[in-house]
């Protein structure tokens, strides 16, 4: 058993706590009216660069269809100094498209502004709002009244980075988990359409032994005069001897008995594992059988698969099966 990459689990989780801690956190919100030429002064907001993201003032006009505006917007520090000066302009405009016989409605606009900073001194700041030009489509002024909202965001941060750094980060954890879960010194597959297999392979050492066994039922050609319903479980026989003929395992396991249907196709599947350990490497041949048929015949065995993989590692406790030593 092997521990430290389920460590490596919490690795996505780190970019999504970040975002998770962003989305949750406090934002503090106003809405200004612009009346006329005079500025407007929004109330206190506090700024400050924390450990979590930037600062983010996000605003956001309420222009009515078809109009357009310029905005002159000042941020001014606790002392009452002027900051920053910058310039936003806005539009809307709404109507309706013909194209090639077909029609429909369109509402487009671009009166948003998303601004980050890092304040070089934290405390109550305020944003100075003019409006400087609010006209029609055509260009003629209209009266000045307009509302802009106004969000504050301390913690921003880029959620689509983030997303993309939570998903890369699990591909590899899931590429890590492949590597060191996966990777076995040996790997065998038999399946025959019979109701015993065996397979005589070199396993042991280091790791464990994985056997898998799987075997498919299915409704026979002709069905028997007086079919019963097939069995909820069947009883699986695991045999392991060494290379001497000396029987060093035997179970007789009771596994379920899953029906499966498919249109009108209808089977019957019974599979096992089990973990055994061999102590240094030896020849063994390992045997599995099912029975067959069932119910009198109402369901026969198809075939019958056996897996073996030899240096398993595996991330949790399992049930494991030590083998004595040959000879």
């Amino acid at each position: 058993m092997v521990r430290w990459p389920q460590l490596a689990l919490l690795l996505p989780l780190a970019p999504l706590l970040v975002l998770l801690a962003a989305v949750s956190g406090p934002r503090q919100r106003q809405l200004l009216v612009l009346e006329g030429e005079q500025p407007t002064l929004s109330r206190p907001f506090r700024l400050h660069d924390g450990w979590l993201g930037s600062p983010e003032i996000h605003l956001r006009a309420e222009l009515p269809p078809n109009t357009a505006m310029a905005l002159a917007v000042d941020l001014i520090d606790p002392a009452g100094r002027t900051v920053l000066q910058f310039d936003q302009e806005g539009w809307r405009e709404q109507g309706i498209w013909q194209e090639d016989g077909e029609s429909g409605r369109y509402d487009e606009s671009d009166a948003e502004l998303r601004l980050q900073l890092r304040p070089r001194q934290g405390g109550d700041h305020t944003l100075r709002l003019a409006l400087e030009e609010f006209t029609d489509a055509a260009g003629r002024p209209l009266p000045a009244s307009l509302r802009v909202a106004l969000v504050v965001d301390n913690h921003s941060v880029d959620r689509p980075l983030l997303l993309i750094t939570a998903a890369v980060t699990a591909l590899l954890v899931r590429l890590l988990w492949v590597a060191v879960y996966g990777d076995c010194r040996l790997r065998r597959r038999l399946l025959l359409e019979d109701d015993v297999v065996a397979l005589r392979l070199e396993l042991g050492g280091p790791g464990l032994v994985r056997v898998q066994v799987l075997g498919r039922y299915e409704e026979p050609d002709v069905a028997p005069s007086r079919p019963a319903p097939p069995p909820r479980q069947v009883e699986l026989e695991l045999a392991v001897s060494d290379a001497w003929g000396t029987l060093l395992l035997r179970e007789r396991l009771t596994v379920p008995l899953r029906r499966h249907s498919n249109d009108d196709d209808h089977w019957w599947l019974a599979s096992a594992s089990r973990y055994l350990r061999l102590s240094e490497p030896t020849s063994v041949r390992l045997r599995a059988s099912l029975p067959d048929p069932l119910a009198g015949g109402a369901v026969e065995l198809e075939w019958i698969r056996l897996l073996v993989e030899d240096g398993v590692v595996t991330p949790w406790p399992v049930a494991v099966t030590p083998l004595p030593s040959s000879g």
